[in-house]
């Protein structure tokens, strides 16, 4: 699937294929490193989203999310946020957020690699079933879940 750059979840990876920029502009981030056929990822996260931080080969590099946007990869699997899913099976890919939400999750047994069956998604609820159990999150503590579809 190809996506843009901005589109990327911290953590994920995929190839770059393609660049949508002026000549001149794209000489410049060729220089830098984004050249198609390369494995890029997604590292870090300003605190307002812009700018992205992404990891080719050994080196970090800062784009701004405008310039993400015209900067096109290949992906093999999509992750998203809690929020963003619908009905079916994900694996949980990474948890943001502080160490007392961290905490607070690890206590009802969810963490990295579980996985959780997601029943509804309405209005910013995501009603899900893990373990038995069912949890309702709310759109803020969704967002701050990772996930990628197993089923």
């Amino acid at each position: 699937m190809i996506i843009p750059l901005s589109s990327l979840k911290i953590g994920m990876d995929g190839t770059i294929i393609r660049l949508e920029f002026e000549e001149s502009i794209k000489e410049r981030f060729i220089a830098m490193g984004i050249i198609p056929g390369k494995k890029i990822t997604y590292v870090h996260e300003s605190p307002f989203g812009d700018p992205m931080v992404f990891k080719i080969d050994d080196n970090k590099i800062m784009i701004r999310r405008n310039e993400a946007e015209k900067i096109f990869i290949d992906v093999t699997e999509e992750i998203f946020s809690l929020d963003e899913t619908t009905s079916g099976t994900y694996e949980i890919f990474l948890i943001k957020g502080g160490v007392f939400f961290r905490k607070e999750l690890e206590n009802l047994n969810i963490k990295c690699g579980s996985k959780i069956n997601v029943l509804n998604n309405h209005f910013g609820k995501v009603i899900v079933n893990i373990n038995g159990k069912q949890l309702i999150f709310g759109k803020g503590r969704s967002k701050k879940i990772l996930v990628k579809k197993i089923g």
